[in-house]
């Protein structure tokens, strides 16, 4: 079957710790970029109330029927004090390599 052959490319490829990874990265970069932004999103940031969930993993197609240019999404849903407030999806090319990434807080 199709999703036991992506779960494998997932697995082998460690999809999920890549993207927990360069979401924190990320958090890390708006947090110091961003500052006014992110200290009215997240007043009296405590870290440990942030949480992250995979949320989907997905096998995107660009462009169809045309195209034959493909990835592998992994979203990345955003809680903070038991409340979602965004979500960080990192797409992977099918040699493993980041794409693109997307950092939303709502």
């Amino acid at each position: 079957m199709f999703f036991h052959e992506l779960k494998t490319i997932i697995e082998n490829n460690h999809y999920i710790e890549k993207s927990k990874t360069l979401f924190w990265k990320a958090m890390k970069n708006y947090q110091e970029e961003e500052k006014d932004e992110f200290n009215k999103k997240f007043k009296g940031y405590d870290e440990k109330e942030l949480k992250i969930n995979i949320n989907d993993v997905a096998f995107l197609a660009h462009n169809w029927p045309e195209g034959d240019r493909c990835c592998v999404v992994i979203n990345i849903d955003i809680s903070y004090g038991k409340k979602l407030v965004g979500y960080y999806d990192v797409h992977y090319n099918i040699n493993g390599d980041v794409e693109d990434d997307y950092f939303v807080i709502y």
